[in-house]
């Protein structure tokens, strides 16, 4: 499982993990918190966390604590992926990030 890092404005923690089950791919966050919880968030699928290199847009997320899982488009390989980002919608600020296992 990776671990799940806030920013300096906004502290998180949590854990993720990936689950692949034929050709359906699951993240799973566990523990998942963040002081950004009045706020919709959105959750892409990066690059080193770089947000210029071709982005997976995982969609809004469910809830911003605990456990909860997002699931990765059909036909994304995700060995080219290593880093979950997590924004406020429509923002281009950071909440948090997690590196992908």
């Amino acid at each position: 499982m990776g671990s799940v890092a806030g920013t300096e404005n906004y502290p998180a923690s949590g854990y993720v993990g990936a689950a692949i089950v034929g050709s359906s791919i699951t993240l799973s966050l566990k523990d998942f918190t963040t002081t950004a919880e009045n706020d919709s968030l959105e959750a892409f699928l990066t690059i080193n966390g770089n947000m210029a290199k071709r982005p997976i847009t995982l969609g809004p997320l469910p809830q911003t604590s605990g456990a909860f899982d997002l699931a990765v488009p059909e036909g994304t390989d995700i060995s080219l992926f290593n880093t979950l980002v997590i924004r406020p919608l429509g923002s281009e600020t950071t909440v948090a990030t997690a590196s992908v296992p």
